[in-house]
């Protein structure tokens, strides 16, 4: 059985990219017979070619992120899955991103609307595109792969009829995350300054203001500690690069005030490879991901984070509700305060010696990227025997 396993191959700057390059990877080294087929998008024609490119697999495999389609919220998505079912081709869907439809047309309003120029016309038509979107692949896709019992809970009925459970993979396999436990476990060591860094794209999505205010309150509050906070990556788009300048200005403004107080805000922008993202990550004592996204469901960067057991600060997504206790959450909607507390938890236990959590390593252990490639092999074969049956996380 061949698998075409359809995701933006050629993209540089793009996490799906990676996630694809990697468990495309290990499904061979299973033996599993994968053929990848480029998802681009300059062009509404390339959806349609992606989809041709697909049909010579028995069983279509498509790393699903709305943003990898042309057109506002990828609307040229209905061009792939129609020529798809016009082929009568199997197929499934991995849905990085499960969004209602409400929660769309909040996301257009808040992230993108402040950001480009549009005439009513045109924001009329990004309003109706937002609503629409969401049920594209859920209504055309034979299966939904979702990664988290939140993603699972956020589809329409017609998802939930379709849905099976993976968790996102963690890109390290179980005999290295276990080597990494048995390191870490030998040291407890206090550090005279505490590490926190906020890895990867540089986005508006990103609350790095949040985290500064956060960083600033626990200063006030006492904390005698030195901080050293970084947020580094590279910018994608218009928005990004705002938003890099602002934080970066900002930075700038108060930079004199925070030294005073033993707090460094580092603000840098560099693209990086994988495997410099993870030893930025396995550098700090403390990976802050300050997301506000509300649909967020999981995220690369904290599996990455986890592949050396760090202290993960994030919001309560996806792969929080799977296993709480590998992570410190702090809510979205009260930012501030729960931010606050989160961290102090975190910097605690770094105070304490323990430089790794391990629930993190827990996490790490059942999403290695060996056992979730392995899941995926044994999917395939259900689907393409028609033995596989939708069922909630």
């Amino acid at each position: 059985m061949k698998i075409a396993m359809v995701y933006d191959y050629s993209r540089k700057k793009c996490g799906i990219k990676e996630y694809g390059d990697a468990l495309v990877k290990w499904l061979k080294a299973l033996g599993v017979d994968v053929e990848v087929c480029d998802l681009r998008k300059e062009s509404y024609a390339d959806s349609v070619r992606a989809a041709l490119c697909a049909c010579r697999g028995d069983l279509v495999h498509t790393q699903h992120e709305y943003g990898l389609f042309k057109g506002h919220f990828g609307w040229s998505q209905i061009f792939y899955y129609l020529t798809l079912k016009l082929l009568r081709k199997k197929d499934l869907t991995t849905l990085h991103t499960v969004i209602t439809p409400k929660q769309a047309i909040e996301n257009y309003v808040r992230f993108s609307l402040p950001y480009v120029k549009e005439k009513f016309v045109e924001t009329f038509r990004g309003l109706l595109i937002s609503a629409l979107s969401p049920y594209v692949p859920q209504v055309f896709s034979d299966a939904l792969l979702v990664h988290t019992l939140r993603g699972y809970e956020l589809l329409p009925w017609i998802g939930k009829m379709k849905a099976l459970f993976v968790p996102h993979f963690t890109p390290t396999p179980t005999w290295e995350v276990e080597k990494k436990w048995a390191e870490c476990s030998e040291k407890r060591e206090a550090p005279e300054r505490v590490e926190i860094v906020t890895p990867g794209f540089l986005r508006p999505t990103k609350r790095y203001d949040w985290a500064i205010h956060a960083l600033v309150s626990l200063k006030a509050e006492g904390l005698d500690v030195p901080i050293r906070y970084t947020v580094i990556g590279t910018t994608q788009d218009e928005a990004g690069e705002r938003w890099y300048s602002y934080i970066k200005e900002f930075v700038e403004e108060i930079k004199e005030d925070l030294k005073k107080v033993g707090l460094e805000i580092v603000v840098q922008k560099k693209m990086m490879t994988k495997e410099e993202l993870i030893r930025r990550a396995c550098g700090a004592h403390i990976v802050l991901l300050p997301y506000s996204d509300p649909t967020q469901e999981a995220s690369g960067i904290l599996h990455d984070s986890l592949v050396c057991g760090k202290h993960i600060v994030v919001p309560q997504i996806g792969d929080v509700r799977n296993y709480p206790d590998a992570f410190y959450p702090f809510d979205i909607f009260n930012p501030l305060e729960t931010m606050k507390e989160a961290l102090r938890r975190a910097i605690n236990e770094v105070l304490k010696g323990n430089l790794c959590n391990p629930s993190a390593f827990a996490y790490a252990h059942f999403t290695a990227i060996d056992r979730v490639a392995r899941r995926h092999a044994e999917l395939y074969a259900k689907l393409r025997s028609g033995r596989a049956s939708p069922r909630p996380p």
